[in-house]
């Protein structure tokens, strides 16, 4: 742990500390206070190591699907919908859903699907 007190980390440097880190376990505020490094420094090779090993998926967009709700006999239309498809899984959200009911949902397809 020495060689991370220098001014700049190598990327050497900053594998072995993000695998003690990952190794001992906790946060990365108390890892690196115990150590006494700067927080922002482990955060920054954390996340630098996750977009080159691709550890994290890219984001992108997903297509969004508003369709007209069912319409009464009269015509008039009862309330519109949002469909998302992830993955080959459809999901559609009337109107009225409560906020949590849909994060539950698609909490649900994020664990099945590995997205």
């Amino acid at each position: 742990m020495a060689a991370a007190r220098q001014a700049r980390w190598t990327p050497e440097v900053a594998a072995q500390v993000v695998r003690a880190w990952e190794e001992e376990g906790g946060t990365q505020s108390a890892f690196m206070r115990k150590h006494g490094l700067a927080r922002e420094r482990l955060r920054f090779w954390t996340r630098r190591r996750e977009g080159k090993e691709g550890a994290r998926p890219a984001m992108s967009f997903m297509p969004v699907e508003v369709a007209p709700g069912e319409r009464s006999e009269s015509g008039r239309v009862l309330g519109e919908a949002v469909q998302v498809e992830v993955g080959g899984v459809r999901v559609r959200v009337e109107a009225g859903a409560s906020q949590e009911l849909v994060e539950r949902v698609l909490r649900a397809v994020k664990e099945v699907q590995g997205c």
